[in-house]
């Protein structure tokens, strides 16, 4: 009897296990499924994140690589305007070592002049550093400190002249002929300080309007001089 009762436990206490393991599998199963539907999810996040980074390192990329053309063309800027500076300070060394000289006339007869008209002396014949404008008449000073400055005026007539320097009178000379049709040369002298830059050039009188021809032939010429001393 004690044997039949031992036999009934053991099946019913099995019976009672397996159905307890039955249900931890089951639950472990769901787990497992839903651990694979988080790791999945988890995944295709991981690419979309992979994927925006790879777009930004891309357009990253392409902004460096328009940087560094950037950084090249103003390092070749750099370097041209360095160039330039090197040229320029070797040209105002030359300058500041080199006597200013300059000399023009005018090539032909000049008339039918007016007033506060600027005489343009077309003819350069020394011009050290480049500094006159044959369009303008005006001779631009290359570098501070103290020039004499000449001017001659041949004239059949009364052509009342002046020398300006920055839109100021600083000389001026009155030839005029004694009527015969002979010319009359006068010659106009001043001795100035003046700064770079500084801009000259002669003039007919504002006061007066001119009248007859100022004169440039085979035994005179008009002219305008400038040098340092």
């Amino acid at each position: 009897m004690k044997s039949i009762w031992l036999l009934i436990f053991s099946m019913f206490g099995l019976q009672h296990v397996a159905c307890m393991s039955n249900g931890s599998i089951s639950d472990l199963q769901e787990e497992m499924a839903s651990m694979k539907d988080i790791i999945q999810n988890q995944s295709e996040e991981t690419k979309q994140q992979l994927s925006a980074l790879q777009q930004q390192l891309s357009l990253l990329e392409k902004e460096n690589s328009r940087k560094n053309k950037e950084l090249d063309a103003l390092q070749r800027n750099l370097r041209d305007v360095c160039k330039e500076l090197e040229s320029i300070d070797k040209r105002r060394m030359r300058s500041s070592t080199v006597t200013v000289a300059f000399h023009s006339c005018i090539s032909h007869d000049v008339n039918y002049l007016g007033r506060k008209q600027t005489i343009v002396f077309d003819r350069v014949i020394t011009d050290t550093h480049s500094r006159y404008a044959r369009n303008s008449g005006t001779y631009r000073i290359p570098r501070t400190g103290y020039y004499v400055l000449t001017w001659v005026t041949p004239v059949v007539g009364n052509i009342p002249m002046e020398l300006i320097v920055n839109g100021e009178q600083r000389g001026r000379t009155d030839p005029s002929n004694t009527g015969n049709g002979a010319s009359h040369s006068t010659t106009g002298i001043a001795v100035l300080s003046l700064y770079e830059n500084d801009d000259i050039y002669i003039r007919t009188h504002p006061g007066t309007s001119p009248t007859g021809v100022l004169v440039s032939n085979t035994w005179q010429d008009a002219c305008f001089s400038v040098w340092s001393i």
